[in-house]
Parts: structure tokens; sequence; C-alpha cells
């Protein structure tokens, strides 16, 4: 299970195609997934000549190029893809997506590919970070803005949820592995995220469907709140201790704040698939670190010895320095990276006495304990950083919290004495009641027997570099019980059921995921265990991945930003606490209320409720007020030029086959479009009906690419006297009736065509002649008046007019044909409706007005006479929606009148009224829209009473009603004193 090769198989797969010059295209998150799995190099190889971001808006047009896009199927990615496809700058474009597309994603991207520029869209399930080959991150490191728990350290964030639920599903997808999912029982979020999971594997069974293995491979999902005291403690081997003290994201270390440091060495990338010192020596502790370098160095001395001027004797040693400079060079780079880096970890080990603090720490984390003096002595030190003297006094609180309770608040107090402020303190308070001994499952330090304390004391007298190593993460103890078949199901259940009896069966492939983030402590682990597994035949092959890989700063930042959404007692000592313990809840401090300058009265107390009430619903008021968004409504002169129109219309005709049926558009302009099939779909229905069930397209073959087979590749058909097309030949049916429509002339007897009569064209038609025909689709028209038309036949130009071929449409052949229609939809778009977001925006402004319904939706026209004109006479009205966020989004309205005749009377007499209506003779059956523009734009505008406002209006309230209630207040104490001096004792009114 080699995730770090998954990944780089999946980007490999996706450069090789196409095979020309192409470019790159990533996100903010696949951007780092690319780079940890793949070189710069490797995708030259595959002629990837450029790779950028999808939210880079200025890069150049270059057509002539491929693209290749890698993104996730986020809101942003979408969106920025969106923009991309809608003014493309590349000629074709293969997407592809790191974890499972959406169906309404993908009919959002097929709406906006209107060049249909989209080659190929595929899903690689590469949504997380391969770290190393047994370890993967998410790269969800919780912040404020993007925060891990929910109201509570048991409740989930929706987002963080769902991104772990997509990273996971990612995982399995590659390594095409459908476990079976255990999880620690007392951890909700545990048990929440492995039912998300397993509903994501029964929704998606096609995707999952892999070959049975005889033991199912297990998912063990864990929290990271049992065990808080591996995140929080200093690190001792390479690649943790980069980590910890300069930090690793993505590969990369930034150095640019080390002192005198070189600027080629700023930034460097620490990645085991590009540094073979860093492969080598990644797991290696910080004593053995030394001697391996050093023996680098020389090495490298040698090579530069042999590389020298003096060596060069001969051509054969020209040729082997020219091929060998290329590796000697990186040698040299890589050299100097390292001897900068572990100079570096050095300086700051000294400078900040990790080597004191880290030896308290370990005694701390393990059974051997620490003397309350050490720690004292650290945290008086006042060359520690005040940052590690905070995480050695956690580390005492979270092992000491039932026994030694005094010297938890002793040391919280000398904290606050030696450059602690209150706010870093109080996190004491906050690990103690979020990852404290009654929120933990398992006991992580119970090993206070006689001979765990041996066993440590053996494992100290190995060396004095153990010293700082002695700490095994408690993932390690929950491995060993799995192991060996003694995790139990009451500890760490399995989902459902699913796994009955599986306890017993040691699985061959484990993946755990930590939520709350894993270390590279833990992941040292598991390679170890992998290695050792290597070398059994028999072995266990583990997967380590976290919501993130924290360092102690990351892991306590993010307690940090979750406490503030928990409830406030999570800041106050926890029940168990000793009475001298601080209080530290900066939310209650500064109160301070002096009782001897006020008079409690029982009227005082009445007015104060009182005023306190209608202080509340007054200000509810004001704020409601406040908080409401009005719509200002105003009209303009509509300045647009040069703009078109979408006409997004659906139309069944019940009694008009498909083949009959002829789009039509004509403005004003002069612009033509004759028989439109772009972007409008024919559906052939039944009479009574239903739509027709469609062919399959690999099981069925076109007759007229049989026919043409049949026929000599010389074949060249007649016209008939029809205007022949480019080639002169009218090689079927079809040809010879567009030819037909070219002359003028009207289409009316197939038989006696031979192309017609090997198509069996007349039996179509019969086969056809009752069905109806649903019209769907969407035209483009320029913004000016003009008409759209349905209306049988083809339509062909004669002259300056236009006419109809109406013979088909009126032959007798038993099934009348007539225009009656539904229509099911109606409207006109601007072009900012094609953006989603703008669209959803405007959608919702129409329903707050009410004018989301449009006047034709929904309208029936019946007749049974087959030459019956329906014309509709429609006034197109800009509007314009403008919202608080500065959006503003174009789209239209439109009024619409009606009017319907029998084109077979031209005279109708007198009406009721006495008046003469007679018609012209000009006119054809179908249904007529003809549209005029409106000069006015409608501008709907949101506005908000202004927060000056508000707060004025809010103290006015205040102030008022508490003056009034001080006037009432002062008016009966009054009252009540002097009555009490005149004598009067049974008047008592306070």
């Amino acid at each position: 299970m080699d995730v770090v090769k998954a990944v780089e198989t999946y980007i490999t797969k996706l450069v090789s195609t196409p095979s020309a010059m192409k470019v790159l295209l990533l996100d903010t998150h696949t951007t780092p997934i690319v780079s940890l799995a793949s070189t710069q190099s490797t995708l030259l190889s595959h002629q990837v000549y450029l790779t950028d971001r999808i939210d880079n808006r200025k890069r150049d047009r270059m057509s002539h190029m491929k693209c290749v896009c890698f993104l996730q199927p986020s809101e942003d990615s979408l969106e920025a893809l969106a923009a991309e496809l809608r003014e493309p700058k590349y000629g074709e474009y293969y997407l592809y997506f790191s974890s499972i597309l959406s169906k309404p994603a993908i009919e959002r991207l097929a709406d906006v590919d209107e060049f249909e520029v989209v080659r190929e869209v595929q899903e690689y399930f590469a949504d997380y970070a391969p770290l190393l080959p047994c370890l993967f991150s998410l790269n969800h490191t919780p912040t404020s803005d993007k925060p891990l728990y929910g109201s509570s350290p048991n409740v989930w964030d929706p987002f963080a949820l769902e991104r772990s639920v997509q990273g996971i599903t990612a995982v399995l997808l590659s390594l095409k592995k459908k476990p079976v999912i255990r999880y620690e029982k007392t951890s909700g979020m545990a048990k929440k995220l492995a039912s998300e999971v397993q509903h994501r594997i029964q929704a998606e069974a096609t995707l999952f469907d892999f070959r049975l293995t005889q033991v199912a491979p297990l998912l063990l999902i864990l929290d990271r709140r049992n065990d808080p005291v591996t995140p929080l403690l200093s690190q001792w081997t390479y690649q943790a201790m980069v980590h910890e003290l300069l930090g690793i994201h993505n590969g990369r270390v930034d150095l640019s704040m080390v002192p005198d440091i070189r600027p080629e060495l700023s930034e460097i990338t620490l990645t085991t698939i590009t540094d073979p010192f860093f492969q080598a020596h990644y797991l290696a502790t910080f004593g053995d670190l030394g001697t391996s370098l050093k023996n680098y160095v020389q090495s490298y001395q040698s090579h530069s010895l042999a590389q020298s001027s003096s060596s060069i004797n001969s051509i054969i040693d020209m040729k082997r320095f020219v091929e060998e400079y290329p590796e000697f060079r990186k040698l040299g780079g890589n050299v100097s990276k390292h001897v900068a880096l572990v100079g570096e970890l050095s300086r700051l080990v000294d400078r900040d006495r990790l080597l004191d603090v880290g030896e308290v720490e370990q005694g701390l984390a393990t059974s051997s304990g620490s003397d309350f003096k050490n720690v004292q002595a650290v945290v008086n030190n006042p060359v520690v950083p005040a940052w590690n003297k905070l995480r050695v006094v956690i580390l005492y609180a979270l092992r000491y919290q039932k026994t030694q309770t005094s010297n938890i608040a002793a040391l919280i107090n000398l904290l606050l004495s030696n450059g602690v402020s209150r706010e870093e303190a109080r996190l004491v308070y906050v690990f103690l009641n979020v990852a404290g001994s009654d929120q933990r499952q398992d006991d992580l330090f119970s090993t206070e027997s006689l001979l765990a304390k041996g066993r440590s004391a053996l494992k100290g007298l190995k060396g004095v570099e153990n010293v700082y190593t002695q700490h095994t993460p408690h993932l390690s103890q929950t491995l060993e019980n799995l192991f060996k078949g003694r995790l139990k199901d009451t500890t760490h259940p399995f989902l459902d059921g699913t796994g009955t009896n599986m306890g017993l069966q040691r699985p061959q492939d484990i993946i755990i995921f930590m939520i709350g983030g894993t270390t590279y402590e833990e992941a040292r682990t598991i390679a170890l265990l992998n290695q050792e597994a290597g070398n059994s035949s028999t072995g266990t092959r583990l997967l380590l991945g976290g919501t993130c890989v924290h360092n102690s700063s990351s892991y306590v930042e993010m307690i940090r930003a979750a406490a503030q959404k928990f409830p406030v007692s999570v800041y106050e000592p926890p029940p168990e606490s000793a009475t001298t313990a601080p209080s530290l809840n900066l939310n209650l401090g500064g109160v301070n209320t002096t009782e001897d300058v006020k008079v409690k009265t029982r009227t005082g107390a009445l007015l104060t409720l009182i005023s306190a009430c209608i202080i509340l619903a007054f200000t509810t008021m004001e704020f409601f007020d406040y908080r409401r968004v009005g719509v200002d409504t105003s009209i303009v002169v509509d300045r647009s030029r040069g703009q078109k129109l979408s006409v997004r219309l659906n139309v069944t005709f019940p009694h008009v086959p498909c083949y009959l049926l002829s789009l039509d558009v004509m403005d004003i302009s002069g612009e033509q479009q004759r028989d439109i099939s772009h972007n409008i779909l024919k559906k052939r229905i039944t009479p009574t009906g239903v739509d027709m069930p469609a062919s399959r397209g690999e099981d069925l073959r076109n007759d007229i690419d049989k026919l043409a087979e049949r026929r000599a590749n010389g074949y060249c058909g007649s016209c008939y006297g029809g205007e022949p097309p480019a080639s002169g030949c009218c090689n079927s049916c079809e040809e010879v009736r567009q030819a037909y429509t070219d002359k003028g002339w009207s289409f009316g007897n197939p038989d006696g065509i031979e192309q017609c009569v090997e198509e069996g064209w007349s039996g179509k038609l019969k086969d056809q002649a009752d069905e109806g025909c649903n019209v769907s689709g969407r035209i483009r028209v320029n913004k000016v008046v003009g008409s759209i038309q349905i209306s049988p036949g083809r339509s062909y130009q004669a002259g300056s007019r236009t006419f109809q071929d109406l013979v088909p449409y009126l032959r007798d052949d038993n099934n009348p044909h007539d225009f009656s229609h539904i229509i099911h939809e109606f409207f006109f778009m601007a072009d900012d409706e094609y953006n989603y977001n703008k669209a959803k925006v405007g959608n919702d402004m129409k329903q707050r007005l009410g004018i989301a319904d449009n006047p034709l939706d929904g309208v029936e026209a019946k007749t049974t006479k087959a030459t019956y004109m329906y014309q509709y006479f429609l006034k197109v009205v800009s509007t314009q929606f403008r919202t608080l966020e500065g959006k503003t989004i174009n789209t239209h309205q439109y009024s619409s009148t009606q009017f319907e005749r029998d084109l077979t009377k031209f005279n109708e007499g007198e009406n009721k009224q006495g008046v003469f209506t007679q018609h012209g003779v000009a006119g054809s059956p179908g249904a007529y829209f003809n549209y005029e523009i409106s000069p006015i734009l409608v501008v709907h505008s949101e506005t908000r009473q202004s927060f000056a406002h508000f707060l004025t209006s809010t103290c006015a309230i205040v102030g008022g009603v508490l003056t009034v209630a001080a006037l009432l207040d002062s008016i009966l104490f009054a009252t009540g004193r002097k009555l009490r001096k005149g004598g009067d004792g049974n008047v008592k009114l306070m």
C-alpha cells in the first residue's frame, strides 16, 4: 500500500494524454499533491511545458496547445473551470478530478462548454497528499476559518467531515480497497466518520466493486484526543525534528529566517522521492544523523577531488567528467542543503535548551515519570522560551490530573509569573477539559507497575541518546493489541456488525486514520512495522493518514481555535482541580460591581425588569429592521448595444411529427436562421403523449450507412432537378430534400426518388405520421425585433419572400395534423445567467419580488383544424439585479398577448358590437412568437439600513428607556422617603 506510487501512477496517466505539447492546470488543492508525487523532469518528459493555476486569469491564449486540468471538484475550482471554458485559451481540454464528480457538476460543465473544447472527463482518485509511502494527509490544518470541530469536541464541522470522507474515499479507491471499519467507541466523531464513509462506499458500489480477498482490509478510525501527548513532545528523529522546529509544508522547508543563509537555500525541498540522503536517514535519530552527515560530506569531498582539473589527463577523463558533472552538481547542492538544515537544528536545540526540556518531557510521557522540581526548574529557567514552558506544564497536567492537583495549580501560577500570559496559561485547562483523563478512552499513564518501571530503566541504560526517544506513541499499543487479537470490540467496535468474527483474523492490510491529525513520530512507528513485515512472509501492511500532520505548535493552535466555539466552561478548571487553581476565564475578567454605591428597592427592581424587557423588545425589532434587506426599483434607459439574447423553450406538439416541424428565426436586421438544430432537441412522442424509447447506439447501425456500404465507391445520385450541393451529388433522400428546398420546390412525392425508395423514406413517414413532437433547447438571437417560428415543413426563400413546404403537412394520410400545443417553458436569458452563481442569485431575487413565473409557462392551446395559426406578441424588458455584495445580474422579463385564427376564414362578418372583421390571405399554420425589445431597463437594487442608523437607534432606545425609568424610580423613591419622614409608618412603598 504505497500511496506515493498510487498518486504517481495517476499523475503519469493524466499527463500522458494527449501525446502532444500541453499545459497542466491545477488548483490550490491539487498543486501540492502533484509536487509531492512527481517532479518537473517527469512532467517535461511527457511534454508538459507549462504548469499554472486554474484561477490565474492572466494566462496567455495559446490555441495550438492542449490543456490537462487536474482539479478538486470544489465549488471554487468548478467556478474557475467554468470561467475557463466560457473563454477557452487552449485548443482542447482534458479534465481530471481528484474525487467523485457529482452529476450536477457534470451537467454544469456541459452547459458552459459552448465551444465544445472538452475532449475527456475522468476521475483520478488522488484527493490526498502522499507524504511518505506509508503516510498521507488531507492537508486540512484546522484554523478559525476552517475548523475541525463544531460546537463541542465530539461534533464535526460539516465542511471538515465532508472533506475527510472525500479524502478517505479517494485513498480507498486509489488503493482498490473495500474495507471493514472499526472506530474508537467513545469518540462521537470517529463513529460519525465511520458511518459516512460506509454510506459513501454503499452509494458508490460500482466504484468499489473490487476483487474480494480472504481477509478484508481494515479501516481503523482513531481520535487524536485519545493521545494528546505524542504531538506535544519535542522530536528527535530527522524528519519529525525538522517539522517540529522549522515546519515541513508539502515537502518544502522555509529557511529564509535562518541567520546568514544563502539565497538558494532560503527554501528547500525535503521529500524521499527526490532526496536519496533524506530517503536513507529520515527515520534516524539526531545523534546518528551527525555521523551519517559526516560520511556524506566526506563522500562529496572524494568526488570533488575526482572532478578537479588535476585529475583530467586524457580524453577518457574528460568524457567521464562531462557525464558525471550533473550528478556531481546535484550532490553538492544536496550536501549544502543538509549541512545547513542540520546546522540550524543544532542552533535551535542549543538556543532553546531543548536537551533539558526534552529529558523532562520524556519522563512525563513515559512510565518513569518526572519530578515536580524538574518541571519547576524548566518553568523558572529564563532561557527556556515561554512556549516550551507551557508545553511541559500541559504534559504534567495531563499525567497527574487526578493525583497532583495542587502541584498543577502551583505550576499554572508559576507560568503566570514567568512570562506566560493568562490567555496562554488557560490552555492548560482547555487540554484537561478536551483531552483529559475523563475524555480519553484509554489511560496513557497506567503503566506505573514496578515491572514497567524496570523495563524503562533498562531501556535508558542502552545509551544517552535513547533518553530522548523513550516514548512510543499510543498507536503502537493499539496495533500490538490488534495484531495479537486483543483489540476488543468493546473499545473498538466494528461498524454496525460488518466485521462479525473479523476480530479473530489478522488483516493483511490496515489503514489507520487519525481524526485531528497524525504526527511524524507515529509515521516512523508505521514505517518500522512495515519494514519488519517486509522481512516476513506473513507481515501486515500498514498505512497511516490524518486530517493533517501536526507539530506541537499546530496542534496547540488547533485546540486553541476549537475552544473558541466550545462552551466557556472549557476555560474553567476541571471539577477535581485544587481550590488554589487560578480562574483564567478571560470572559469573566474586569467585572467589579461595588454594592455600596447602590440603594436596592423593590420598585427599582421592578422598573429594571420592565426596562430590560422594553429595551430587549425594541432593540430586537430594530435589529430585525436593520438586517432586513429591501429592494428599490428604478427605471432607466437601456443603453446596451450589440448584445444577444438566449431564448429557452420547451413546447410539445401532440399532433405534428418531428420530421414536419421546422424552427426558424427571423429579425428586423435581415438575419435568418432556418431549420435550427444546434442546441435544439426534438423528441418523438407517441399518440398517448409518452416519449418514444431510444435505441442504443452500440446495438444499431444507421440504415443510411449500411446502404452506403452496399453502393459502389463511385456512386453519384441525382438531385432530380433540385439545386445540387457542392459535391454535385445527392446520395441520400435528405440531400435530395435539401436540394428541392434550395431550389424553392416542394418535396411532395418521395416515392418517385431512387434514394428515398432505397432508404424506405415513405415507410418511415407512415410510421411517424401519428406521432407528436417535443421541441426544447436554447436559441441565440439578436437583441432586435424578431420572430421565432415553429411551422410545418422546411422554409425556403424565393425572391424576397419566405415560404413553407406545406405539402407533406396537408397531405391526406388518414392522420390529421394540427398545431395544438403545450408550452412547458419559454423565457429570455441574458449572458449573466450562464454563470451558475449569478443565475442562482437572480432566481432568488425573482422569487422575492414575485416575478419568477413566466407568462407563457404552462399555456395550452387546442384546435382540431390543420390550417390554424397561433401568434404570441411578446414585449421583452431588460432587467438588472444589484446585490448588497456589489454583484450585478442582468436578466429579462416579458409580457405576452395572444392571437389565433383559422386561416380558412378571411371574413368573419360582424361581431356582437357590430364591428366588421376581415383578415388578409397571408399566413401559414404554426406557432409564431413575435418579440419586441423595450428601450427600458428595470433596475432592482438591494438596500439595507446603515449600521450607523442601527447604532444610533439602539443608543436612543437604551438611553430613552433608562432615562424614563430613572425618572420614575426617583419620583417613587422621593415620594416614599417624604411619606416616611411625615410619620406615616403604615405606608410602605419600598
